[in-house]
């Protein structure tokens, strides 16, 4: 009879299978798919989720009475370890029942399982280019990215993040062809060619999910020709790169723009999510109109949105601005608010040449990152 039987806190089973959650196949049409491999490790309990295109899989520290492994049912696995008391979780399966008990205090759940011999290996590490960063700095170029990654299933290269890297840094790329926001970080990488690959934007979001703005992690990245590694920690996330022909993103980036308007961060943001409140939807346009002076001059930014049958919101903020001031732009409500979310700096700069370019949008004290938005026309 194969049996195993571990004992671990609840606060690390909980957290690991967080970890693993999101790699869970919602439309399973395997069902050994739609659990958590639970297996017994010289560096702890292993645990995997996998749906054949992101594998997520973790270690947490238990204390192995009997080895072995099993699949369990994912969903209940969740809700299980996350309404345990606080206290020690005992793992006690049994393969001739078909089973796991789960123990803690006096609480006792008994929850039927899946062979681990019919859950899929994850795709092994072959040779591939590889480079480590900081999490903090992998974590700001995932965040200030993904908001532009495209949700259209046709064009599923736009799904992703086009990475870059060489000797001399790393940048990340992406676009829904109505917007572009783009990341360049330079340091030493180690590498000594250059690799141009689309990771999909679902991977590069967890990992960000679970990495710290102030961490002192060293994340490590591997693209191989298939496939895209990312490992810190106990936890390793594996995923297929994208096919298909990332656009030429770069003929777009602007040379020279004939206005610049200067505000603050947060007081911009806080006055598009006020007049928003009359857009019919996120995707609704708000009309922005500078008046002031020329050259380096203070004025106001008018913020406007019109919807018929709901009404109109108007709202003034203090800018300044840097030449023409025939400024009159309409963007979606939804594209302003996510990049300023992601912005970091005090002061943010909008640049603007007509009604039908690109506007550009940045942090006023740094060159390292770009979002670029198409105007509403008509």
């Amino acid at each position: 009879m194969f049996i195993v039987k571990v004992s671990c806190s609840k606060t690390a089973l909980v957290s690991g299978v967080r970890t693993v959650y999101k790699a869970v196949s919602q439309k399973a049409t395997n069902l050994v798919l739609s659990g958590i491999l639970v297996e017994t490790t010289a560096d702890g309990l292993r645990l995997v989720a996998y749906d054949l295109d992101l594998g997520i899989e973790t270690f947490i520290p238990v204390q192995v009475e009997r080895e072995g492994s099993f699949v369990f049912p994912a969903k209940q696995f969740a809700d299980i370890t996350g309404n345990l008391p606080h206290s020690e979780v005992i793992l006690d399966y049994s393969e001739s029942a078909g089973s796991v008990d789960v123990i803690s205090g006096r609480t006792h759940f008994s929850v039927k399982t899946m062979p681990a011999k019919n859950f899929p290996e994850l795709p092994e590490l072959v040779a591939g280019k590889t480079w480590s960063m900081p999490e903090p700095e992998l974590r700001k170029m995932i965040r200030k990215t993904a908001i532009a990654t495209s949700m259209d299933t046709n064009r599923s290269y736009l799904m992703g993040i086009s990475v870059e890297a060489d000797e001399k840094g790393v940048s990340m790329v992406a676009t829904d062809s109505f917007r572009l926001a783009y990341r360049n970080v330079e340091f030493a990488t180690g590498l000594t060619s250059k690799i141009v690959a689309i990771v999909p934007a679902r991977m590069l979001r967890e990992v960000e999910r679970n990495l710290s703005a102030d961490g002192t992690r060293e994340v490590e990245i591997c693209i191989t020709d298939r496939h895209s590694f990312v490992k810190f920690a106990n936890t390793r996330y594996i995923t297929r790169l994208l096919e298909g022909q990332f656009p030429d993103y770069r003929k777009i980036f602007p040379e020279n723009l004939s206005t610049r308007v200067t505000t603050d961060t947060n007081g911009f943001l806080s006055a598009i999510g006020r007049v928003s409140v009359m857009c019919k939807d996120d995707l609704s346009a708000i009309k922005m109109t500078y008046t002031g002076g020329e050259l380096d001059s203070p004025g106001f930014l008018t913020i406007k949105v019109v919807t018929p049958e709901l009404g109109e919101a108007v709202e003034d903020i203090p800018v300044s601005l840097q030449g023409n001031a025939e400024m009159v732009v309409s963007i979606r409500a939804k594209y302003l608010k996510e990049v300023l979310q992601v912005l970091e700096s005090d002061d943010v700069e909008m640049g603007f040449n007509s009604g039908r370019s690109p506007v550009c949008i940045k942090e006023t004290d740094k060159e390292d990152y770009l979002y670029l938005v198409m105007p509403i026309t008509g």
